[in-house]
């Protein structure tokens, strides 16, 4: 056989609805025969969803996926073979819980032929693969023989997801299933989205390929779901690595693709076209919003809070991206210490986006709150506490604008804020979502200009304008004076501590030898660099304290909305982090 027709269908599961998801793959099944496919592949977890929680451990659950796959699932492939992500439990005489996998079932002739445990959990991040699943026995590894049309058959070796990603492991899944006579690798997967993953998952894909010396299908689901505190978005990004060379779907597309795929011996290598960060990030963020919306079970419009500042107006056009104008609300929440300039901005935005927008004045509050703890201390409020009441009442306000509206808030912050507490509990801390959550500062302006490259609706001084919450005087956006730290300083910091794990030691070698990631430590508007601005000594004090104001400010994050992630470590449950430790 030189050759077989791949159907890889980058499934969107709805998160438990069984029976529901079965009838949809059975559609899927049917459009790959009319379509002279001999296998279709399913993502991983593709009957249930990956991110359940403690659902994955219902026994009833289990055996909802196994009356799906023998009475729905098996007769679908009586005339093509298919391999379909689910949870399998071996059980005694008993009907005693023996072990639980992770699993792929492998469907032809109308029957299951095959099914492949999960070998390699996964345990980083948002992935806590060891509290629901049992490691597959690595001796009961072996590949199957697949019945396809013509008489002909395909020896097969069917991996899960992590069972790729093998290096440093005692055992090598791909290695020993190509020993065995594979002729092809299937890779199912629910594997979470981050920036840096596309290229790595094509890289170990590469890798296993370059080893193994034979053909490759990955094939990952499409999703967005959740584990309380991090939305996880699962890009769909599927791909084949033959002797044809590399084909590849666009993330987020969803839709199921044909490849013809040779089964020549093949080593690679695969170049990829290259895709500008700030174009996947748009991508991504707009499907976890519109997703968000749809899934969640709370009302399907949003008020967001526009300023005028850069956070706000790129949260309004990708929520208006996501949702439409007609289901976003803007409000315009002015003090005396709200500039001309960044009053006019948001009205401009507003109007540019064609979404309602409403001007709401809080200077008579606050006013009054002032004067009323005023009567109460004996003295005026410190200035602090005075930015702060202007924050919580924006935040009681927009929520008050939500429950009129039939709307969820949607919260402004973004990372770099959140790693020094640079917000305010209970007021820009609110919010159903926080989509720039796992976004740093710079790369909010980046993705600003990708969003809007012709700048049709940002106003260039939103791009210009200094970076301040104006709360007080000392934030006056028209003297130059704005947020009290350097964003071209602060956020690659936050990276580097945060994503790299880097520590301030190293960084200082890095800075010293002028090795610091150019892409990333960019210069600032003045072409300032950071070797310009600061001193190896002053460079870790910078790094020292960021540290230190990250564990700090935990105890806002804790409580903050959920953020949608899209680095390689966001906060929340991909960040585990104490509230004592320090």
């Amino acid at each position: 056989m030189s050759g077989i027709r791949i159907f890889a269908c980058p499934f969107t599961p709805h998160l438990t609805d069984v029976e529901g998801n079965a009838l949809r793959m059975v559609e899927e099944l049917r459009a790959a025969r009319e379509k002279n496919c001999d296998l279709v592949i399913f993502p991983e977890t593709a009957l249930t969803g990956y991110c359940l929680g403690d659902l994955h451990t219902d026994p009833e659950l289990v055996r909802r996926q196994e009356r799906v796959i023998e009475e729905v699932l098996a007769p679908a492939c009586l005339h093509i073979a298919a391999v379909i992500g689910a949870t399998c439990e071996l059980r005694d005489g008993d009907d005693a819980l023996v072990a639980r996998h992770n699993s792929a079932v492998v469907l032809a002739g109308g029957r299951v032929i095959h099914r492949a445990y999960k070998v390699l959990l996964a345990n980083e991040g948002v992935l806590e693969d060891s509290r629901y699943f049992d490691a597959g026995p690595a001796d009961r590894l072996s590949p199957v023989d697949v019945p396809l049309a013509g008489g002909r058959t395909l020896r097969l070796g069917v991996l899960i997801c992590q069972d790729l990603w093998d290096d440093g492991e005692s055992v090598h899944p791909a290695r020993q299933l190509t020993e065995m006579g594979a002729r092809l690798l299937c890779v199912i997967n629910a594997s979470p989205f981050h920036l840096r993953k596309p290229d790595l998952r094509r890289t170990v894909a590469a890798n296993r390929v370059a080893e193994c010396g034979v053909p490759l299908v990955y094939v990952n689901a499409t999703s967005l779901e959740d584990v309380g505190k991090n939305l996880v978005l699962f890009d769909g990004h599927c791909f084949a690595m033959s002797a044809a060379g590399l084909v590849q779907t666009r993330p987020w597309d969803g839709r199921s693709v044909v490849w013809d795929v040779p089964l020549d011996p093949v080593s690679g290598p695969f170049p990829a076209p290259q895709v500008r960060p700030e174009a996947l990030l748009a991508e991504a963020l707009i499907y976890g919003i519109r997703e968000f919306f749809q899934k969640s079970r709370g009302a399907p419009n949003a008020v967001i809070g526009l300023s005028g500042g850069i956070d706000s107006a790129v949260d309004a056009l990708l929520v208006t991206r996501a949702l439409g104008a007609d289901r976003l609300t803007c409000v315009n929440l002015p003090t005396r210490f709200n500039s001309p300039l960044t009053r006019d901005l948001a009205g401009r935005i507003a109007a540019n986006l064609g979404v309602n927008y409403r001007i709401h004045p809080i200077e008579d509050v606050i006013t009054a709150h002032a004067a009323r703890f005023a009567e109460s201390l004996g003295r005026p409020v410190k200035t602090l506490t005075l930015e702060n009441i202007q924050a919580r009442e924006r935040g009681n306000i927009l929520m008050a604008y939500a429950q009129e509206l039939g709307a969820m808030v949607v919260g402004n912050g973004n990372k770099t804020e959140f790693q020094r507490g640079y917000a305010t509990l209970y007021g820009d801390l609110i919010g159903a979502l926080m989509p720039l959550g796992d976004v740093h500062k710079l790369l909010v302006y980046a993705l600003g200009r990708e969003l809007d490259p012709h700048g049709e609706i940002l106003p260039p001084e939103v791009f210009t304008v200094v970076p301040s919450a104006e709360l007080s005087e000392n934030q006056n956006v028209l003297e130059g004076r704005g947020d009290p730290f350097d964003y071209h300083i602060e956020a690659p910091l936050g990276v580097e501590l945060i994503e790299n794990r880097a520590t301030p030691a190293a960084l200082r070698q890095a800075f010293e030898a002028r090795s610091l990631d150019s892409s990333l430590w960019i210069p600032d508007a003045q072409g300032r660099t950071v070797y310009d601005k600061m001193t190896p000594e002053t460079f870790e004090d910078a790094a020292r304290d960021v540290r230190e104001a990250i564990a700090r400010s935990f105890f806002k994050r804790v409580q903050s909305p959920p953020n949608i992630v899209v680095s390689p470590r966001a906060f929340g449950l991909d960040l585990h982090e104490t509230l004592l430790g320090g």
